[in-house]
Formats: C-alpha cells, sequence, structure tokens
C-alpha cells in the first residue's frame, strides 16, 4: 500500500535508482539497519551483551515490520521511529526475550531518523556522482566540438552578438564543476551519525 502511493509521483521528480533509496520500504530498512549497527557497536563496547546482537540482526528485515501499522503509529506518535522500535522489540522478543531488553539501548528516536536519513543521503549521492560526471564528460566533449560554431547570443530576452555554441557549453559545464566539488563537501560535512540519547547527553551509556 505504501509502495503503490508512493510511486503515484515518484517518476515525475525522480528516477528509479533514487527512487528504491527513498521508498518507503527502504526507509524503513535504513532505519533497522542503524538498530542493528547499534546493537554491534554497543556489544562491543560491552554496554549490551554480546548475544543480544544475533536476534536484533535477525529482526532488522523490514519484510518483517507491518508498514501499514507503522504509518498509523507513525501519526499517533509524531515520527516513525517510535512504532517501529515497538514492532522490532516485539519481533526480537518472539525470538529471545532476553535480548529485547536491548533494543535500541540508549538511543531516541531522532538517532535513528537521522542516521538513517544520512544513510540515504549516501547512497544517493554514490548514484548522482556519477551521473554528474557523465555529464562534466560530454559537455567538455561538446564544447571543443562546437568551439567555432556560430550561435546567438541574447540578453534580456533578445538577440545580441554572435557567440560561440562552445561557449555556452563550456559555462554550462563550469557550473556543473561547481557541483561536483559541492558533492566532495557534502560527504565531509553531512555524512555523520546522529547519537546523542533521549537529552542529548547520552547519559545513559555512562562512562562506555
Amino acid at each position: 500500500m505504501l509502495e503503490d502511493s508512493a510511486r503515484l509521483t515518484s517518476l515525475i521528480c525522480g528516477t528509479e535508482p533514487l527512487n528504491r533509496i527513498w521508498s518507503p520500504r527502504a526507509t524503513i530498512q535504513r532505519m533497522l539497519d542503524v538498530e542493528a549497527a547499534l546493537a554491534r557497536a554497543l556489544a562491543a563496547r560491552q554496554v549490551i551483551p554480546a548475544a543480544a546482537v544475533a536476534p536484533i540482526e535477525r529482526a532488522c528485515d523490514a519484510a518483517r515490520l507491518d508498514a501499514d501499522a507503522l504509518a498509523r503509529g507513525a501519526a499517533l506518535g509524531g515520527n516513525l521511529a517510535i512504532p517501529l522500535v515497538k514492532q522490532l522489540t516485539a519481533q526480537v522478543k518472539a525470538d529471545d526475550p532476553e535480548a529485547a531488553k536491548f533494543v535500541h539501548w540508549g538511543a531516541t528516536s531522532q538517532d535513528i531518523i537521522d542516521t538513517a536519513t544520512v544513510l540515504q543521503l549516501r547512497d544517493t549521492l554514490d548514484v548522482l556522482e556519477p551521473l554528474l560526471d557523465e555529464a562534466c564528460t560530454s559537455l567538455a566533449a561538446l564544447a571543443r566540438t562546437h568551439r567555432a560554431t556560430p550561435m546567438i547570443g541574447r540578453t534580456w530576452l533578445q538577440q545580441a552578438l554572435p557567440i560561440t555554441l562552445g561557449l555556452k557549453f563550456a559555462q554550462w559545464l563550469d557550473a556543473l564543476l561547481r557541483h561536483r566539488a559541492r558533492f566532495a563537501e557534502l560527504r565531509e560535512r553531512a555524512l555523520v551519525l546522529q547519537f546523542g540519547g533521549a537529552a542529548g547527553t547520552l547519559a545513559s551509556l555512562r562512562e562506555q
């Protein structure tokens, strides 16, 4: 149901690879990926028992959750993480009641939502960067091919002095190269996880 409604408008402003990254099911899966990674990290620091990791990882599969119930729960709770953690805990409890005590340990909703979004942004950059590189390569070739091809120049919607088509392509290329540099900056500046706990202090983890 969620996937069907999302497809009504997705192809207008996206591509199939990007639609897969940002689909409702992929969003849920990325949140579950964060929950699984959290359990592994906490076990590595001996904050939670190592035995709790495998049951949590097994339950972190979007196909095992009720997406429509998640949507209803998100509307009631104000975010998707609340019903997701509830369903995830129930799945883990059915497998290992003791491990269920350590689901979402030390985290808060914002930690899961924001970090999952960062993972999706990373996946998006992985799709867009090669496309941008391809566009830059094509524009560079066109600029060389048409460096002497005349065309009408324009100023304020009027014809002006002639320019070359190669110049126009080179100007477009210059803009895209700046965007390429911005993508590189984004990887350094934006692709960071969020982990602060309920009040942002990680107090529940104590000294670990």
